[in-house]
């Protein structure tokens, strides 16, 4: 913190404290009465618009078998009251675990607040840090400590024995925040053994990838699996993967044909005239056709192609990779679970990690099948330009988060002469200097971060995952690094450069000190960003722009069944972006919450909501699109102490700036922070990730089971009295179950597709078959 003032342009003094203070209050009304309104607005509109608000519920999805009540306010008891075991059963362990990672953030900041109102909040007051300064030629305080820094360690004198209080409260800190997360993880390997132990088809499959050339047809494959099986007829099926990326290309086409002759066939139905197309360019030019008819020969072409290609595929593959080395990829379904595990944990192949690489196979409807034939080699060149790619951007992103940074604070903006002429605009208000300085910059900032998503989860595609939850996990993992780096790096290193140009172009080593010197001001700037995400994070449930785009929708644009559902259908929760969202914002509650223990309370505050928000909408409104047992969940622990450990050493810069040398004593947290992640590492990851043997279940469980016996037809019957509940054969999670298996399980989308819808009509609509 400077002790040097001041001025604007004007020449009129500009309390940093004062403006902060005024920024926050401005901040704190404007969002309260966002979210009031975005409250209000949800409990009268959810009521008449159910098939928006209660998406699930109203299409009869399997498990959501109770709707919110109908009470202004019940939906808030009954979305806190809904079990544990029926979010499982509805959103499987991803929605479970991703919502227990919030509570489990909003209990570390609930402890934290309650701890640090005893310790931190008397002894700041007390700190008398304006007593022990010195003052300019007018007998008076430059930046006089008042407002809500009086109660933060900013009111602490450089190098006072008080600061042993905030030296013991990150000793604390630092055991809440393990604690709470080895019981996530604990529970998080709990419930992987069972879900391991499930009857899911997953649990069955493995996948290969470049296999070599000379053993990839069905037969060569199965043989050698076989070959290693104590029962040969534990394999149960081979589905080989032929690449043909290039026929996804028509089976759009064909889907867009398939809508269009719906469309006309509704236009017919409603005017009982047959509607006509021009087949030239953009449909403007060109002969005109039946419409009916035209789209049906075009759905017949393409279809006839499209079964063409993929023929082509499979019988013309042996001959272009006559002289290949590596083939394709391949999914491996066994009969028990336990012969699944020794397959992917076996090493099968002299050119391990080269050759024939083994994982565990995702759920069919998890498979990226646009990926499904990279190789590995292809993978890792993939994975380095987009990380080249990616760090670059992150960089470039900067950019402008800096500039933002820079007039978040009034007294940034008045050190610099060219825009010294803004301060003098803004400080005839006090309104407008809290709401151009904390507000505005902060909800632009939010604003510019969202537009990443599109490019994140583009250049994660471009990897070459296999699966969608992989992708997820991908843009989880991008989106944090850019919210960390942008969001909490840049804006506090931006704002102090600013804040301090002359001081650093004078003395460039001052630069460190000036950063950790200017963090208890940059806390209220983060104060007001959750603040805003926690108003974002309520808009989540109101989703005012999707109704009335859905309205819109069904009013002028949705004719045809198809349309009609696709408007209505309500998508899968972003986990990837929600997890990282959440995980920015206890890193910042986390990192200022010894030098601004107030922000501990808009932590919990913005946890809170987000918990009750996202709740609601993994129950009613979201629809699983795949499931992936909780797989982003271990990623969270990693990140939450790798934020942890970020923490630390920003106390310790900090303690040292204070002049409190026995600072350097954090180091012992960050010694046990290290040890701790590698216990919790060793002794929850492989089981979390493989699950258990089938045999040493049933002897601990003390049940008796066989696993699953296939009929010689590809059918099955299941006897797993080792899964969490042996009597379900159908998971309503949006995954598959052995006993569903069938030979296109595995299979990409053209091998089945898009079936035209049927029509009932009492008139004949053209000479063709309609069955496609």
């Amino acid at each position: 913190m400077s002790d040097s003032g001041s001025g604007s342009g004007s020449g009129e003094h500009l309390n940093r404290y004062n403006a902060n203070d005024n920024a926050f209050v401005v901040t704190l009304v404007i969002n309260c009465v966002v979210m009031l309104i975005f409250f209000l607005i949800f409990c009268i509109v959810r009521r008449k618009f159910k098939q928006f608000y209660q998406y699930r519920f109203e299409q009869h999805h399997k498990g959501v078998s109770v709707p919110p009540s109908d009470g202004f306010f019940s939906w808030i008891v009954d979305t806190i009251k809904y079990s544990d075991n029926s979010i499982k059963d509805t959103a499987g362990l991803d929605g479970f675990m991703y919502l227990r990672n919030v509570k489990t953030s909003f209990y570390i900041c609930v402890v934290l607040m309650v701890i640090s109102s005893v310790m931190l909040y008397p002894t700041n007051y007390y700190g008398k840090y304006n007593e022990h300064r010195e003052k300019d030629e007018d007998g008076k305080l430059p930046d006089e400590v008042v407002g809500l820094t009086m109660i933060s360690m900013g009111n602490i004198e450089r190098g006072s024995h008080l600061l042993w209080v905030h030296l013991v409260f990150v000793f604390f800190v630092t055991i809440v925040v393990l604690w709470f997360s080895y019981q996530d993880y604990h529970l998080y390997s709990k419930e992987r053994i069972q879900y391991k132990q499930q009857s899911r088809l997953s649990n069955y499959t493995i996948m290969l990838r470049d296999i070599p050339n000379s053993m990839f047809t069905r037969e060569e494959l199965s043989n050698y699996f076989k070959s290693h099986l104590s029962n040969p007829s534990d394999l149960l099926d081979v589905s080989l993967q032929y690449p043909a990326p290039h026929i996804y290309a028509l089976v759009s086409e064909r889907e867009n044909f398939v809508k269009k002759y719906e469309s006309a066939v509704e236009s017919y139905r409603r005017t009982k005239e047959k509607p006509t197309t021009k087949i030239g360019f953009l449909g403007c030019f060109g002969e005109e056709r039946d419409s009916i008819d035209y789209f049906q020969e075009k759905i017949d072409e393409l279809t006839k192609k499209i079964e063409y290609e993929r023929a082509e595929a499979e019988t013309g593959y042996y001959i272009k990779n006559a002289n290949a080395n590596v083939g394709g990829s391949s999914f491996v379904i066994f009969n028990q679970r336990k012969v699944q595990k020794e397959m992917v944990q076996t090493i099968m192949h002299a050119k391990y990690h080269v050759l024939f690489s083994r994982y565990y196979a995702p759920d069919p409807n998890d498979v990226f099948w646009k990926n499904i034939h990279i190789g590995l080699k292809s993978y890792y060149v993939r994975s380095l330009i987009v990380a080249i790619l990616t760090f670059a951007l992150v960089f470039l992103w900067g950019i402008p988060v800096a500039f933002l940074s820079g007039f978040s604070n009034l007294e940034t903006i008045s050190r610099v002469k060219a825009f010294s002429w803004i301060t003098d605009i803004i400080s005839k208000s006090k309104v407008l200097q809290g709401f151009l300085s904390g507000f505005l910059p902060n909800l632009i900032l939010i604003i510019f971060m969202i537009l990443l998503i599109p490019i994140i989860y583009a250049l994660s595609r471009a990897c070459g995952y296999f699966s969608n939850s992989r992708i997820e996990a991908s843009v989880f993992s991008k989106y944090f690094l850019f919210l960390v780096f942008n969001v909490f790096l840049v804006s506090a290193i931006a704002g102090t450069i600013f804040q301090s140009i002359e001081q650093i172009a004078n003395d460039p080593t001052s630069i460190i000190g000036s950063i950790a010197n200017s963090l208890g001001g940059l806390s209220f700037q983060m104060i007001n960003y959750i603040l805003i995400a926690a108003a974002g994070s309520f808009g989540a449930i109101l989703r005012i722009v999707g109704l009335i785009i859905q309205l819109i929708k069904l009013k002028w644009l949705a004719k045809t069944k198809r349309q009609i559902d696709d408007t209505l259908h309500q998508g899968p929760f972003a986990y990837g972006v929600n997890y990282a969202k959440n995980l920015l914002i206890l890193q910042l509650t986390l990192a200022y919450s010894t030098l601004s223990p107030f922000i501990l309370i808009f932590g919990a505050w913005y946890f809170g909501l987000s918990y009750l928000v996202q709740k609601y909408n993994i129950i009613w409104v979201n629809t699983p699109n795949y499931q992936c047992g909780g797989f982003m969940s271990p990623m969270n622990f990693r990140r939450t102490i790798i934020g942890l450990l970020i923490y630390h050493i920003l106390m310790i810069g900090t303690f040292n700036v204070y002049k409190f040398y026995y600072g350097i004593l954090v180091v012992i947290c960050v010694v046990i922070t290290i040890v701790f992640w590698y216990f919790a590492e060793y002794k929850f990851k492989d089981i979390s990730k493989s699950g258990i043997m089938d045999q040493y279940q049933k002897q601990a469980d003390g049940t008796n089971s066989g696993d699953i016996e296939m009929k010689a037809s590809g059918s099955s019957v299941v006897n797993d009295s080792t899964s969490l509940n042996p009597t379900v054969h159908e998971f309503h999670d949006a995954s598959h179950s052995i006993s569903e298996y069938n030979s296109n399980s595995y299979k990409p989308p053209y091998y089945e597709l898009m079936k035209i819808n049927n029509f009932d009509l009492d008139f004949p609509i053209s000479g063709g078959s309609a069955n496609v």
